[in-house]
């Protein structure tokens, strides 16, 4: 899975693809490989090795994407804010030209010309699109060509959104783009760009032209084609008099190719390719006779076809056989299927199925859950498809479909993973046979979308939290006469917020034989603790004690940190204000405010990795967290919290919002969930890679902290501190009195809120004494400290009493 060990975090594996930037059959006569876009990665798979190589450089989604006719070049483009286009050497997986900000707003479609020359591109955003030409080479320098899409008309007025355009394969200077009524056919031949958009009206044909998706030139036939939602192709010839242009041309035939939408049209060979939302590939020839069809892929929606790069085998073949390249189909299922012309002559439907070679996700992913003993993760989506894989061999073991339930949450029960908990959009809850996905018991009693579910650290109990800021309680044990077994019962549930529930948790097993505690944390402001072992099903749910943590900002996450070095367990909350808080379990008392990781938002999922090895200076483990952010962000923090912001890092993992993140058994890899994107993402986790950074940046001391001020410890915010600070001194001192001072370097508590607010940070009466609090405290803890380190330096454990016999 790769050994580089000098990142953090470094991406492994993509699981999923996005079904509309479309797939690209590499394959030719020196490799058998696809290139498909994850996220905001390109990925070159290589169907021999079934290894990936990642293309990386891209921070939005990969919006389209366009592969030259020998498959040497493949180009990339994003939507969105610092979009780009990256041109990639698909051979060594390099990028050879990059264009930044090619339109504002980013590409929404693009072409790449036969010869791998030129680069025709259409603006994505709110304004008026652009269509812009780029010659690869100098691509950097600009476009050589660009004009605004206007209407049929020929007016200023900017046209219906283009959302196809495509280059002529035997004349690179014809360019044709298509809305959904709306086809425009551009020239440059003559070192201008000029466009005409021909009407088009239901009157030419006596019958509707559904909205049209695709549009290509034929070669050599002056002609052009395009496809509609109706399954018809719509015809177009040149205009052959002497006073229009060359590229005027009127619609003349419309064709019937599919019993549904045409979601794909292209041309190989001498033939054209359509692909139908009926799931069916057919060949035509160019007066659009039908040549081949295969039906029977039982794939779903067609999204996207191509071929191999197999020039021999267009070579004529025996009368009745299809002549073309092997060719692969992309499908609305989120399948990529492999195929070759002699399936068509197959007896069998099952033989002319093709190869499955590629399965993702069909629906936003938003439940995610690691194994906590093997190399397998499970991942459900919004289609109600529940996959488990796993990610040491990159294969899917399992699938299982929910008619008419989408997967919004899941966990593994921990220790062995026999049990798979899975919560639904609508309250519903199965707990399923962790290895085989069979399913053991449904609940039905959460009245909205449960959006968390954690199991106990002794698999006795599983709480769900939903939408309804209710937190539901269940446990394993209640004996069945019938079978003679111990089943799964529901004991009740208690709304114990006003507002959303952030996070849901159990304590861990610090210590053996302690009873597991249940926390909840809300936008309300309040942690909750439920009284676990004393909830019956008579009695139902009972509430232990709640506290308000948070006077102003909002807390988005939790994590159990349990006991440290000895003392009280405690539990991390951090907020939408960037603050990590450390919180005694017991009293929910404020311990320590920390400054958090600071990338892309505030964190909202928090799993601690499992314990490592403390090195040779310290006789603690050393400790890490991973967190993800609502959007984008994963990263990595070094415990103990401490504010210092070169003990964390980040980098962004999906486009858009991240809904899943998990940790794997042995604590070296993470998996994290796109949404939207329809990608699961596996990450290599070498947290020792992060002391090196430490050490170069500042890890100890006061240094980082000075750093953050502007201009460092020689700023004048800095030294404006440090006058607050002699001031605060002669205010503890007596403003009038003529006594010698004494310069000590500490002011008492009292004088600790004046020296805030004289920096500009006015808090209130609570959170002063919150503050003041937290400083006796971490004074109180590090007399700990030195005590226990002078006991172990001074106080030896005796030796072993030598064993005698009788």
């Amino acid at each position: 899975m790769g050994d580089d060990r000098s990142h953090v975090l470094a991406m492994r594996w993509a699981f999923g693809f996005s079904r509309h930037a479309g797939v690209h059959n590499l394959c030719d006569e020196n490799r058998a490989a696809l290139f498909f876009a994850s996220a905001h990665t390109g990925v070159i798979y290589d169907l021999n090795s079934k290894k990936q190589k990642l293309l990386q450089g891209h921070c939005n989604l990969i919006s389209c994407t366009s592969a030259s006719r020998d498959r040497r070049y493949i180009a990339t483009a994003d939507r969105g804010p610092e979009s780009m286009v990256v041109i990639w050497d698909t051979y060594s997986g390099t990028p050879i030209q990059t264009i930044a900000n090619p339109h504002e707003g980013g590409v929404a479609v693009m072409d790449m010309s036969s010869d791998a020359r030129y680069l025709v591109t259409i603006s994505d955003g709110q304004g008026p699109q652009v269509l812009s030409i780029w010659d690869i080479k100098t691509a950097d320098q600009g476009p050589i060509h660009s004009a605004q899409v206007c209407t049929a008309d020929d007016s200023e007025a900017s046209a219906e959104r283009q959302i196809c355009v495509r280059f002529d394969q035997t004349d690179v200077h014809s360019i044709v783009s298509n809305g959904e009524s709306l086809v425009v056919f551009w020239s440059w031949a003559d070192d201008k760009l000029t466009y005409y958009a021909p009407p088009l009206s239901q009157r030419d044909f006596k019958q509707p032209v559904g909205a049209l998706t695709k549009s290509i030139f034929i070669p050599n036939s002056g002609r052009a084609a395009s496809v509609t939602v109706d399954g018809d192709a719509l015809l177009w010839s040149c205009v052959d008099l002497p006073e229009v242009s060359s590229t005027d041309r009127r619609a003349t035939k419309l064709v019937k190719l599919h019993s549904d939408a045409v979601r794909f049209m292209d041309v190989v060979g001498d033939m054209v390719v359509t692909g139908g939302a009926d799931g069916h590939v057919r060949f035509f020839d160019k007066e659009f006779r039908v040549v081949a069809w295969f039906e029977d892929l039982d794939a779903g929606p067609v999204s996207s076809i191509s071929f191999a790069h197999q020039p021999k085998a267009f070579a004529p073949a025996e009368h009745g056989k299809l002549a073309c390249p092997d060719f692969v189909v992309a499908t609305e299922n989120s399948l990529v299927v492999g195929c070759h012309a002699a399936m068509f002559d197959e007896l069998t439907a099952e033989a002319r199925r093709g190869t499955l070679l590629v399965q993702g996700q069909d629906a936003a992913v938003h439940g995610l859950a690691a194994h906590p003993r093997l190399p397998r993760f499970a991942c459900a989506g919004h289609s109600g498809l529940l996959q488990l894989w796993d990610y040491s061999e990159k294969r899917m073991l399992l699938l299982r479909m929910f008619d008419k339930l989408l997967g919004q949450t899941l966990a593994f029960s921990p220790g062995d993973g026999k049990l798979l908990a899975i919560g639904f959009t609508n309250g519903t809850i199965k707990i399923l046979d962790g290895t085989t996905l069979q399913e053991g018991v449904t609940f039905r009693e959460c009245t909205g979308c449960v959006t968390h579910l954690a199991f106990s650290s002794d698999g006795v109990f599983l709480a769900a939290a939903d939408t309804d800021r209710a937190v539901a309680l269940f446990r394993f044990g209640a004996f069945n006469e019938e079978s003679g077994t111990a089943e799964w019962e529901y004991l009740g549930k208690y709304r114990a917020h006003h507002s959303l529930i952030s996070d849901l948790i159990f304590s861990s097993n610090d210590e053996e034989g302690a009873e597991p505690r249940l926390f909840s944390l809300g936008e309300d402001r309040r942690m909750v603790e439920y009284d676990v072992m004393h909830s019956t099903v008579s009695d139902g749910v009972q509430l232990l004690k709640t506290a308000r943590i948070e006077q102003s900002a909002v807390p988005t996450a939790c994590v159990w940190l349990g006991a440290q070095m000895g003392g009280e367990p405690c539990i991390a909350v951090v907020n939408d204000g960037y603050k990590i808080r450390s919180l005694l379990a017991d009293d929910m008392a404020v311990k320590k405010t920390t400054l958090g990781p600071t990338y892309g938002g505030a964190l909202t999922k928090m799993l601690m990795l499992p314990n490592e090895l403390g090195d040779a200076t310290t006789l603690l483990p050393t400790r890490h967290m991973a967190y993800a952010t609502h959007e984008k962000v994963i990263g990595i923090a070094k415990l103990p919290f401490d504010g210092n912001p070169n003990k964390a890092m980040g980098l962004i993992a999906h486009p858009g919002e991240l809904t899943g993140l998990a940790v794997s058994w042995d604590g070296k890899w993470l998996l994290t969930a796109g949404g939207d994107d329809l990608a699961v993402h596996l990450w290599q986790v070498e947290p020792s890679a992060m002391e090196v950074t430490i050490r170069a940046a500042g890890g100890n001391g006061i240094a980082p902290f000075e750093a953050q001020l502007d201009g460092g410890k020689e700023g004048d915010a800095y030294q404006e501190m440090v006058d607050y600070f002699y001031y605060a001194q002669l205010r503890a001192q007596g403003e009038d009195s003529t006594e010698p001072r004494r310069i000590t370097g500490r002011v008492p508590l009292t004088e600790l809120g004046n020296l805030m607010r004289a920096v500009g940070y006015y808090p209130s009466e609570r959170e002063l004494e919150e503050i003041m609090q937290e400083v006796r405290m971490s004074r109180a803890a590090i007399e700990q400290a030195r005590e226990r380190a002078l006991l172990s330096s001074v106080v030896a454990p005796p030796p072993p009493m030598p064993m005698v016999r009788a």
